[in-house]
């Protein structure tokens, strides 16, 4: 069967990892000051989120080493191996995904999502629920890559300084001049984040996302959403009572972004992802 690998950006946590049947998770880094930690490994969400209040020092983060993607690959050489990942524009993963795979040789196939959090979990997702199935790893290749540009991941953030401090802003430049009290809406279109929309408080902007999903898929039949927010599990789930009702939701996944996205999201954030 075709094992699935991802990395630690889609944010499922372990238990979602078993139910879904992912082979390995390929584990991001997040630095404070001096000290590395990996994430979900030597640091967890609560621990993350303290860190964020009570440390000095701004996390940065850094992506799995060529070591890291070359010992999963060994562990699992035999079986063909779909890995996918975050986007090649919001992280060096692949590229040390690609460089493990030269080393490692064997069936690798490799995705960029053009996504993360989320957007990145339902593609996985999508994709064990085909290994599973029985299909073959150009299969499910063909199918995530016509899934990519189709998969949508919309989200609120309290602000913006933490995407600026990380450098993930993009586009999302333009937001900063008079951004007040606004809350930014962020999506995240071809790999890179773009703004969508200032919105004056959060429960008006999570309202807006609510609007943005029915227009994308209200009518449409059942289809799989996965909300996502970084330390406001209320507000999601505010979100997802709030979608249920105007939209037709398959088994909705609940997301926790964990030490790396949340990083650049801030505490706070919530959004959702699915796929038109």
């Amino acid at each position: 069967m075709v094992k699935i690998v991802t990395d630690s950006t889609c944010d499922l946590s372990k238990q979602q990892v078993e139910q879904f049947g992912l082979a390995a998770v390929a584990r991001l880094y997040v630095r404070f000051g001096k000290k590395t930690y990996q994430d979900g490994v030597t640091i967890d969400n609560g621990q993350f989120y303290t860190m964020l209040k009570t440390n000095p020092n701004f996390p940065s983060t850094s992506q799995p080493s060529v070591g890291d993607f070359a010992h999963i690959y060994q562990t699992l050489k035999g079986e063909p191996i779909v890995s996918i990942h975050v986007s090649r524009d919001l992280s060096g993963t692949i590229a040390s995904a690609e460089a493990a795979r030269d080393m490692a040789g064997g069936d690798i196939t490799i995705i960029d999502s053009r996504n993360v959090n989320a957007g990145l979990a339902l593609l996985v997702i999508t994709a064990a629920a085909m290994a599973q199935q029985g299909a073959t790893a150009p299969q499910i290749k063909t199918e995530i890559e016509s899934l990519v540009p189709r998969t949508r991941l919309i989200f609120v953030v309290e602000t913006l300084e933490n995407l600026r401090r990380g450098g993930r802003i993009g586009a999302a430049q333009a937001f900063l001049g008079g951004m007040l009290q606004f809350k930014p809406i962020i999506a995240v279109k071809g790999g890179h984040l773009e703004p969508v929309e200032r919105v004056r408080t959060m429960a008006k902007a999570v309202t807006r996302l609510k609007e943005i999903a029915v227009q994308d898929l209200g009518g449409a039949s059942e289809r799989q959403v996965a909300f996502m927010h970084a330390n406001a599990p209320s507000a999601a789930e505010g979100l997802m009572v709030a979608c249920s009702q105007q939209l037709k939701l398959k088994e909705p996944v609940i997301i926790e972004a964990g030490p790396v996205v949340a990083t650049h999201s801030g505490p706070g954030a919530v959004g959702l992802a699915y796929i038109v």
